[in-house]
């Protein structure tokens, strides 16, 4: 295979589409000595030399409401622009977090039509399975969650009276939630995603149950 790939790369570098661009011969050139030097390869690491996966990954949506007040988790095939039923939750949720930590799909809090949740389900795409898990210390509706160094991060929220300012993460390895420092406003709906290993707090809003002119905000905690 190494050497079809060198005929390939010098047919490439004589070819009049190539042998004038200079950017092009460059691009020639690093591939050739990729190949002909596999023992400096670990110098010459770079995006293009990381390997390609053959296949794509799949969108999921999950519970949320409809006419039958859905329970289902549906998945996309990019390959052939289908959406198929992939399983049935435990029972229904709308605004509840989700995020994927180590393979499985985790649905967080939210709010079943009655009541508030602190129960949490994983669904495993090996098994195509629902299963609860621990669930958390309070219940949360419009909570955030993000996935950050093997552990799950449940942010703010509403638990029914108010919005909460409080944030417990999730260890899968142990089965427990623990709680941890609080956010400087109390957020509900708020928006939550990693950077360079940090988790950011955007926006939501911090109206009481009973207030329903919710007065937005505009702070990034992180």
């Amino acid at each position: 295979i190494g050497d079809i790939k060198l005929l390939i790369l010098t047919d490439l570098e004589n070819h009049a589409l190539f042998k004038n661009d200079l950017e092009c011969q460059k691009l020639i050139l690093e591939a050739m000595k990729y190949h002909l030097l596999p023992e400096r390869r670990t110098l010459m690491q770079s995006p293009r030399t990381k390997p390609r996966k053959s296949t794509v990954g799949t969108l999921y949506a999950v519970g949320g409401m409809d006419n039958n007040k859905a329970t289902t988790i549906e998945k996309y095939d990019l390959r052939t622009n289908l959406w198929i039923q992939a399983g049935m939750m435990n029972g229904r949720r709308l605004q509840f977090g989700v995020t994927v930590l180590e393979g499985p799909i985790y649905a967080v809090g939210g709010h079943d039509g009655w009541s508030y949740l602190n129960t949490v389900e994983r669904w495993d795409p090996q098994s195509q399975q629902w299963t609860f898990v621990a669930s958390m210390s309070i219940a949360r509706s419009t909570v955030g969650v993000a996935a950050l160094n093997g552990k799950l991060y449940s942010v703010g929220g509403r638990d029914g009276s108010s919005c909460l300012s409080s944030m417990e993460y999730y260890d899968p390895h142990t089965n427990k939630w623990n709680m941890c420092a609080p956010m400087c406003k109390r957020r509900g709906g708020v928006g939550v995603a990693t950077c360079d290993g940090f988790l950011y707090a955007v926006g939501g809003h911090d109206a009481p149950a009973s207030n329903h002119c919710s007065r937005l905000l505009d702070y990034v905690e992180r």
